[in-house]
């Protein structure tokens, strides 16, 4: 008989359905209703233990959608030239990307000290929201320095791509000059663009992309931490001169 308090109970038996794939990677339990009624508890409960699994990061509750089962995490290699999408795509892993807006706004002191620019210069803004499979994964803000991208805007909605686009407008290549990484609480509109809770952490991803030596973006994504894990490639850092210590 189990000794301990009830929505301990209904969490130890959420995680055995999982461990014995009952409940696979990816997928959708049974809602609170359900699944008070198969355990022999009160939804009051089977919510707590939701709850419990969620901050252990078992479970992730997707507003309007239900409660789904954590899958593996994706790989998300950090290194000069791989992007979100590539990682995605090497993976076998369908990726889409949906525009949610694009438009030109002045430059802010932080923008324009990233892009070395002038404040009050035109700055193109693209904000984007990328999924795994059909999970969204990655809301991302770019910026440009308007002066160096003429028509990016115009190209980019066509394009739905960040590197093609940038061909189109003449920058045929860019690597990324730095990558800093912090976690936080989402707000209210990110939990409900990634489907999830705001009791659950994000990482914030910001990074400068130069070519030859100019900024041209800056980028800041905005990724579910459950559904993410970053990969350094030592190779490529040990290639360009790097030392492990320089990344602190």
């Amino acid at each position: 008989m189990f000794q301990g308090k009830r929505w301990e109970f209904v969490r130890a038996r959420i995680e055995e359905n999982i461990a014995s794939k009952q409940f696979p990677p990816g997928e959708k339990i049974p809602n609170d209703v359900e699944l008070a009624s198969k355990y022999g508890v009160n939804r009051h409960t089977v919510r707590y233990a939701i709850r419990a699994l969620e901050q252990k990061g078992v479970l992730r509750v997707e507003q309007g959608r239900g409660t789904f089962v954590v899958e593996n995490p994706t790989p998300y290699l950090l290194s000069s030239q791989t992007r979100l999408t590539d990682n995605l795509l090497a993976q076998g892993r369908l990726a889409r990307r949906d525009i949610l807006s694009a438009r030109t706004m002045p430059a802010d002191d932080r923008l324009a000290g990233h892009l070395d620019v002038t404040r009050g210069d035109d700055v193109l803004c693209i904000d984007t929201l990328s999924y795994q499979d059909d999970i969204p994964i990655v809301i991302a803000h770019n910026y440009f320095a308007a002066k160096r991208t003429p028509g990016l805007l115009d190209v980019f909605s066509g394009l739905n791509s960040v590197s093609t686009a940038l061909k189109r407008v003449g920058i045929a290549s860019y690597t990324q000059q730095w990558v800093l990484i912090n976690a936080r609480l989402p707000t209210e509109d990110e939990a409900r663009l990634l489907g999830m809770s705001t009791a659950s952490p994000v990482f914030v991803k910001e990074n400068l992309d130069c070519s030859d030596g100019v900024p041209i973006k800056f980028g800041e994504n905005i990724l579910c931490a459950a559904r993410i894990h970053f990969r350094i490639d030592f190779n490529e850092l040990a290639s360009a001169g790097l030392s492990a210590t320089r990344l602190i």
